[in-house]
């Protein structure tokens, strides 16, 4: 019986000996889950492919007199003067490279980039103005416009939406290379005869504007990135004037021809950083 119970005594110290060193130990604590978060600060280069749709707008304005010879009198000497306006869609694919920095503060990125592009802009609306009494008849242009490369110099604001998705907006300034030429004539004078007139005029000229918009870039591995991004271009009116270029323009009107240049671009690109735009992060 006495064994038993110093037996007894002895597991009991040990049981209470076990349970103060385990009292002791650290807690258990679960691992914090690391996420990786990418840093954008750094240059970068790239291309682009996309599509450009806009409108050329075109506006005329004629003035001056007309001598022409009538079917009653000699002569009759006719104030001519007016507007013409006219429209044509200007669509087509476009594609180039860009270059830019960004720096990164937290989860917002500033970055400034630059991009120059061939466009293919080149179509031809035709105007129509309606010949004012006596005259009866019309005078009508054929306006051909182009577009034949664009580049612009923008600042971007972003946010880092997830790990390695960034959202921004983006202008500042667009620049390219607009041409224009008309060839117009009049018709269909009524009670006179007909003045047999053609004219023509051409403009070339590199134009300034603006250019706003927005986008998305995701960084789907060191280095590279994919963007997709939209912009809205303004450059802004190209004004010339016409000249008769027939052999029977006497004392014929001038006329100028003041054509809008409006485009939207949507496009895809791909960018290569040169830093690798990776660090480790503790989440939780």
């Amino acid at each position: 019986m006495k064994r038993i119970w110093i037996a007894s005594a002895a597991f009991a110290s040990l049981l209470t000996a076990t349970n103060a060193s385990a009292a002791d130990l650290p807690a258990y604590t679960k691992a914090p889950v690391v996420a990786v978060v990418y840093d954008w600060t750094g240059l970068y280069i790239g291309t682009n492919l996309g599509y450009s749709w806009g409108r050329g707008s075109t506006d005329g304005n004629v003035t001056g007199t007309r001598t022409v010879t009538s079917q009653v009198a000699p002569t009759t000497v006719t104030p001519l003067s007016g507007l013409l306006s006219g429209r044509a869609d200007v669509n087509g694919f476009i594609g180039g490279g860009q270059l830019g920095y960004n720096w990164q503060r937290g989860a917002w990125l500033y970055g400034l980039e630059g991009d120059i592009n061939y466009n293919g802009w080149n179509n031809t609306s035709n105007n129509i103005y309606t010949l004012a009494a006596p005259l009866a008849g019309t005078f009508t242009t054929a306006v051909n416009t182009k577009l034949n490369w664009f580049g612009t110099v923008r600042g971007r604001i972003g946010v880092a939406a997830s790990s390695s998705i960034l959202i921004y907006g983006t202008g500042g300034l667009a620049y390219g290379q607009v041409s224009s030429s008309t060839v117009g004539a009049f018709s269909a004078l009524g009670g006179f005869t007909a003045l047999g007139e053609t004219y023509a005029g051409t403009a070339s000229n590199t134009r300034a504007g603006w250019t706003v918009g927005g986008g998305m870039e995701w960084l789907f591995m060191p280095n590279w990135s994919l963007k997709w991004e939209y912009l809205y271009i303004d450059l802004g009116k190209l004004n010339y004037a016409d000249r008769c270029i027939s052999a029977v323009c006497g004392s014929a009107p001038a006329y100028a021809t003041s054509v809008q240049f409006r485009e939207q671009v949507a496009r895809v690109g791909i960018n290569y950083h040169f830093n690798t735009p990776v660090a480790v992060v503790a989440k939780y």
